[in-house]
């Protein structure tokens, strides 16, 4: 994948970017699991900067935030094997958040978008809303179409903290596809959990989306 595409990852998860731009990183998604895995993980670190006081961010973006652009660049780019291909991952969704805050001129504020702010869903998206009658745990699932396959936000109520759960969506062959995993924090627990993932099913072949524990337990199941 190019640096390109990388350094396009967090504007995407943001919705910043020009409908153009959309189109092509859709198109890139498609085709490439890591990436898919990383906008997950994007979205999870949206979340947790989420949890930020607002107040730390009064002063803006640190005076400093080019500089720590390039260290991080420079950290990705010289990091030796085995390690570079684990920590790359990381480094770039760094390198991506410290692009965007300098260019919104808003640092880490951006990240709150996710937990106070749910974005619009783009036209062609189907939403449901379902609570488990046996673990009482509410989800409301938004599927939203890509070129080829589909990105699915959830947010849960009623899930304990520390509970380790998967994103699990069927398809109408019957097929189950991994779409990432999470650690329920305290906060999400107490407030509810938001969580994101792309699987390579179109829209209209998603059968169901089920949240289960790593351990194999049933919390909820979305049919759509």
């Amino acid at each position: 994948m190019s640096e390109h595409d990388r350094s396009q990852l967090g504007a995407y998860a943001l919705g910043a970017l020009e409908p153009d731009e959309v189109r092509e990183m859709d198109e890139h998604l498609a085709t490439c699991p890591e990436c898919r895995a990383e906008l997950a993980e994007l979205e999870e670190m949206k979340e947790f900067l989420g949890e930020v006081p607002p107040e730390a961010f009064l002063d803006g973006p640190p005076a400093d935030g080019d500089l720590l652009l390039q260290r991080t660049l420079r950290q990705v780019r010289t990091a030796p094997e085995p390690q570079k291909k684990q920590r790359s991952r990381w480094l770039w969704i760094a390198a991506a958040l410290v692009l965007i805050a300098g260019a919104l001129g808003g640092g880490v504020l951006i990240g709150r978008q996710t937990v106070d702010q749910v974005a619009e869903p783009p036209a062609g998206s189907r939403q449901v809303s379902t609570t488990d009658a046996v673990t009482g745990t509410t989800m409301d699932t938004t599927v939203e179409p890509r070129a080829g396959w589909s990105w699915i936000q959830v947010h849960l109520t009623g899930l304990t903290a520390g509970a380790e759960c998967e994103m699990l969506v069927t398809d109408k062959s019957g097929k189950t596809w991994g779409a990432g995993s999470w650690v329920v924090s305290e906060k999400a627990a107490r407030d509810g959990s938001y969580f994101g993932g792309g699987v390579l099913v179109p829209l209209d072949q998603v059968r169901s989306v089920e949240i289960r524990t790593v351990q194999g337990k049933h919390v909820v199941t979305t049919a759509l």
